[in-house]
């Protein structure tokens, strides 16, 4: 999910110099330091304006006022759409990252630090934060439109990225509760790597074709293909509904999934019960 993170942030970035570019290019004055001090800009912030804007709107910069304000809402909305593509990801995604577990726990436990020590932090406040340093007496237009656009970047970072791990969790517990099944689960990893089982299929039928040219005599004849799975196995198989390919992994969750429907203490019946059982433990060899 590196790539589509940057990719994200890149645009956020983008964003930024195309307005700072735009107003440059517009006129040179809108860019000149504002006369708004850094308590009128918090002031603005705790009235409910984004700093930037109001300032640019109270020095009559329609230009400025308009160019922050697409920044700020194109921001939000290359957060929102990076985050829906990483979500979407993470929901089609069979394989976790080595990394996911340790991100996020440091995600949420920043989240929930930040709500708890911010408390009443609003957008236009944040927005305060990230543009007034409060060490200079007025407000540089360019200094706080870059200091917006690099935020804007590593939020749109961070939201793909949790996204695709909030993804990625729902999924496993769909699939743990019995939402999703699990046959519904390797349709969408065989979708996601094509290339992956053409090349097992293509390596698989090339071992083959050369276990028949060295079948003379003096040869070391191949191992015989593993055999076709019996009745029993097939039934069990289809009792848990889960394919030939299966693993152990993907057997166990069906026949989580399954049990939590068919339990008797759930509506079930204890026949079904017992046939589920007994096909698990046929098909891992129990």
């Amino acid at each position: 999910m590196l790539p589509p993170a940057i990719t994200a942030a890149t645009f956020s970035v983008g964003l930024t110099l195309v307005v700072v570019l735009a107003l440059h290019m517009m006129a040179a004055a809108e860019l000149e330091p504002l006369s708004a001090t850094d308590a009128a800009m918090l002031r603005y912030a705790e009235t409910g304006h984004f700093p930037l804007q109001a300032a640019a709107e109270a020095d009559g910069r329609r230009a400025l006022a308009t160019g922050a304000a697409l920044q700020t809402f194109g921001a939000l909305f290359i957060a929102l759409m990076s985050g829906a593509y990483g979500a979407r990801r993470g929901f089609s995604s069979a394989r976790a990252r080595g990394w996911s577990n340790a991100f996020w726990m440091a995600s949420v436990t920043a989240i929930c630090l930040s709500l708890s020590i911010f408390h009443g932090l609003t957008p236009q406040k944040l927005d305060y934060l990230i543009g007034s340093d409060g060490l200079s007496a007025h407000a540089a237009p360019v200094v706080i439109l870059l200091k917006r656009g690099l935020f804007a970047a590593g939020l749109a970072a961070f939201c793909c990225v949790l996204a695709h791990d909030m993804g990625y969790r729902l999924r496993e517990a769909c699939v743990d509760f019995g939402l999703m099944a699990a046959d519904e689960e390797r349709g969408r990893r065989e979708k996601l790597e094509p290339s992956e089982s053409a090349g097992r299929s293509r390596r698989i039928a090339e071992d083959g074709e050369r276990s028949q040219e060295e079948g003379g005599f003096g040869h070391r004849q191949a191992p015989p293909p593993r055999s076709a799975p019996t009745s029993e196995e097939a039934h069990a198989r289809a009792v848990l509904g889960v394919g030939a390919d299966a693993t152990r992994r993907e057997i166990e969750r069906a026949y989580r999934a399954q049990m939590k429907r068919a339990h008797p203490d759930h509506g079930g019946s204890a026949a079904h019960a017992a046939a589920l059982n007994a096909a698990r433990d046929l098909l891992l060899g129990r």
